[in-house]
C-alpha cells in the first residue's frame, strides 16, 4: 500500500503544478488581452498575434491542465440522485465504474492527443492568421494533462474498491 500512496502524493503534486500553469494561464490571458485593446484604443496598433496566442496556448492550459486537480478533488459536475440513496456496496461499484470509464476515456484520449503532439512537432505546425505562429507546443499540453487525469481516476477507483466505508466524498485535496 505503501506504493500506492507513493503514486497518489506525486499524482496529487503534479496536479498542484498544473493547477498553477492553468493559474497563470489565466492571468497571462487577461493581461495579453488587456494589453491589446490597449493598444488597439490609443495607439491604434494591437498586440501580435494576440487572437492565436489567447486561442491555441492561454484556452487550452487554462481548460486542460487543471483537469487532473479537478478529479482528485472529486470536483467534476456529478449527478447523484439516486445514487445516494443506494447501499454502500453498489455505491462502491458505481464509483468504481465510473472511474474507470474515466480513466478509459481520458487514457484513449491521452494516446491520441500524445500521437497528434508528435505529428505536430514533426511538423512543426503553424497557424496562419493575423500572424504566423508556431502552435505545435501547445499540443502537449492535452496528452499531459489527460494522462495525470486518466491516473487520478485509477487511483480514486482502487481507492473506493481498496476502502471499507463510502467511496471518497468531496475534498480529498485537504489531506496533506
Amino acid at each position: 500500500m505503501q506504493a500506492v500512496q507513493r503514486v497518489e502524493w506525486i499524482t496529487f503534486w503534479f496536479s498542484r503544478v498544473l493547477l498553477v500553469f492553468g493559474t497563470v494561464g489565466i492571468v497571462m490571458m487577461a493581461a495579453h488581452v488587456t494589453l491589446d485593446v490597449i493598444g488597439r484604443i490609443s495607439i491604434g496598433r494591437p498586440l501580435y498575434a494576440t487572437t492565436e496566442i489567447v486561442s491555441f496556448y492561454y484556452m487550452v492550459a487554462v481548460v486542460c491542465l487543471p483537469l487532473a486537480y479537478i478529479e482528485l478533488r472529486d470536483e467534476h459536475i456529478t449527478v447523484d440522485l439516486f445514487y445516494q440513496h443506494a447501499p454502500l456496496w453498489l455505491k462502491k461499484v458505481v464509483f468504481a465504474f465510473s472511474c474507470l470509464t474515466t480513466a478509459g476515456f481520458f487514457g484513449l484520449f491521452a494516446y491520441q492527443s500524445w500521437l497528434d503532439s508528435l505529428r505536430a512537432m514533426a511538423t512543426r505546425e503553424v497557424i496562419m492568421g493575423h500572424a504566423f505562429i508556431e502552435i505545435w507546443p501547445s499540443r502537449f499540453f492535452m496528452p499531459l494533462s489527460f494522462a495525470l487525469l486518466t491516473v487520478a481516476a485509477l487511483l480514486r477507483a482502487a481507492k473506493a474498491v481498496a476502502s471499507s466505508g463510502e467511496p471518497e466524498a468531496h475534498g480529498y485535496g485537504e489531506q496533506e
